[in-house]
């Protein structure tokens, strides 16, 4: 992985999964907004977010074994990788990343990090409609435009033709 790759994804990780929960966490008590928690959520949430770093790891190992990239735009993979967790959900990576904001939200019971998890998940919808699919449709064409057909965005499905 090249150095700016590194420095890109740290830069991005850094932000949505350090910074902005911190200041979300400073925004509810200076907006004295209420926490919100129920029996088991601190566990729930640590499982989720235990969850979420998983599927980000095995999607990362798959965008460099199979792939031959990274996740990180300026090195993209050479192939597309529909394997894996890419079977069910054509953004398992973005699942996961929205499962560990919604277990940080379970774990400590700040409003303010569920409005971050939405805000988040809003802004990756639009990533990938206007920028991330039509981008990935260029560059493999056909392949692409079938993964589309079989493989849902976001919830994880079992594929058509896979079967069972």
């Amino acid at each position: 992985m090249k150095p700016a790759s590194i420095a890109m994804g740290t830069a991005f990780l850094g932000t949505v999964f350090i910074l902005a929960p911190a200041g979300a966490i400073h925004l509810n008590d200076a907006w004295d907004w209420p926490r919100w928690q129920i029996a088991g959520g601190r566990a729930a949430g640590a499982g989720l977010m235990l969850a979420g770093f998983a599927v980000i790891a095995h999607c990362s190992g798959l965008f460099s074994r199979i792939g031959r990239g990274t996740p990180v735009p300026i090195e993209p993979p050479e192939h597309l990788v529909i394997t894996g967790l890419y079977r069910y959900s054509r953004n398992p990576m973005y699942v996961g990343q929205v499962a560990i904001l919604l277990g940080l939200f379970l774990y400590r019971g700040e409003l303010s990090l569920l409005l971050h998890a939405a805000i988040y998940t809003g802004v990756i919808q639009a990533w990938l409609v206007w920028s991330e699919e039509p981008g990935l449709r260029r560059r493999f064409g056909e392949e692409y435009v079938c993964y589309t057909r079989e493989v849902a965005r976001w919830i994880p499905i079992r594929p058509r033709g896979a079967g069972g």
